[in-house]
């Protein structure tokens, strides 16, 4: 008979896979990933709830960049597409209690849409917008590989502080497809 304490480490190991197939199959079939940015809060940001008022606020800042250097010479397009996001709010491990973000999101609009350009925004722009966003912490800008592989691989390292009492996927923030819930549903972003 297994102990109690093995039973919840299976628990634990399922639960953690669950989440990780659900990063990936975001990842993979109901948005294009395009950048991978990690950034860091202010040092008293210590409180869940602050933290997703917080994210909240910089997803709609995004939005509203993103909106304004979207390409205006399209006429009659429809509605402007926003890009996708998912958030993982972190805790430090070092004990501190402090808080950080990884994000992933989909391309933004071609003035904005390189290196240089979502570094000034992450580094410069946000924070001066966002008092809670650290002026003095790093913040790593990458691009995405989207090799099976590595998407693979981004999606362990996301999810790897999930616990059950704990997730670190932002269901309040992140644009999940309500698809990704079950098995069903298709692609619902077109590749860029």
């Amino acid at each position: 008979m297994k102990s109690i304490y093995q039973e919840e480490r299976q628990r634990t190991k399922r639960f953690r896979k669950q989440i990780k197939d659900l990063i990936l199959k975001e990842q993979t079939t109901e948005m294009n990933p395009y950048w991978f940015i990690s950034f860091h809060y202010t040092d008293s940001k210590t409180n869940e709830d602050e933290i997703l008022k917080d994210v909240a606020d910089l997803k709609n800042k995004i939005r509203r960049v993103a909106y304004k250097n979207r390409d205006r010479t399209i006429r009659g397009a429809g509605l402007f597409p926003y890009p996708k996001m998912l958030f993982f709010n972190e805790q430090s491990h070092l004990g501190t209690g402090q808080y950080h973000t990884h994000m992933i999101l989909e391309r933004m609009p071609v003035i904005l849409n390189t290196q240089a350009g979502m570094e000034n925004l992450f580094h410069k722009e946000l924070p001066a917008k966002i008092r809670s966003l650290s002026k003095w912490k790093s913040v790593d800008v990458q691009r995405i590989s989207c090799e099976d592989e590595d998407l693979k691989r981004l999606a362990s390292y996301l999810g790897k502080q999930t616990r059950q009492e704990k997730l670190s996927i932002d269901g309040f923030n992140s644009d999940l497809f309500i698809g990704s819930l079950n098995n069903s549903g298709s692609k619902a972003a077109t590749p860029h």
